[in-house]
């Protein structure tokens, strides 16, 4: 597990409330995101695991139960740096959202007009700017270093490839120093 991931999805528990009341479903229930831990499939909200290296189309049961928001432990970069043998450091959590549309027949949690659920570039929006908006000196707990910054870099909508699904994937890139002994 890593820390930085852990943040990343912590950072999200807004957005999950934020869409659960603002947007409902067809029958009156509020859209379900659920945030899962990819590097060991833990799900926050929920008991059960999700394998989100599946391919979308076999996990549409997992879908009708709600929006995923999986985060992993993408790249860890380091270079030395100064006098002192300190670390430069990138750390770099992948982020994917996965959802099904509630279009057709079918019963998802994502629906483009808004009203049997929640449009797909809104819930992606709402996750950059919730990530962005702690960009500056992120701090998730990791001893003896420090990030500077956040990035949220390489959108790749990809929704487009799918009938049904719509899926969004984006790094979080965290930058700064290690301290060394």
């Amino acid at each position: 597990m890593s820390a930085e991931v852990d943040w990343v999805l912590d950072q999200l528990g807004s957005v999950v409330d934020g869409v659960g009341t603002d947007y409902t479903l067809r029958d009156g229930d509020p859209v379900t995101i659920k945030r899962i831990n990819r590097d060991d499939s833990g799900v926050y909200e929920g008991s059960s695991g999700v394998d989100m290296t599946e391919p979308i189309h076999t996990r549409t049961e997992d879908l009708e139960g709600g929006i995923f928001i999986g985060a992993k432990l993408a790249d860890w970069d380091t270079d030395p740096v100064g006098t002192e043998y300190d670390h430069q450091i990138e750390a770099i959590v992948g982020l994917t959202i996965e959802g099904l549309t509630t279009r057709g027949g079918n019963y998802g949690h994502v629906d483009p007009d808004g009203q049997n659920g929640v449009p797909f570039d809104e819930l992606t929006r709402r996750v950059r700017r919730t990530l962005l908006a702690s960009r500056s000196y992120p701090n998730p707990g990791v001893p003896n270093t420090s990030y500077n910054d956040l990035l949220v870099t390489n959108d790749d909508p990809q929704s487009a490839e799918y009938r049904d699904f719509y899926r969004y994937q984006v790094d979080c890139v965290f930058r700064g120093y290690e301290e060394l002994p």
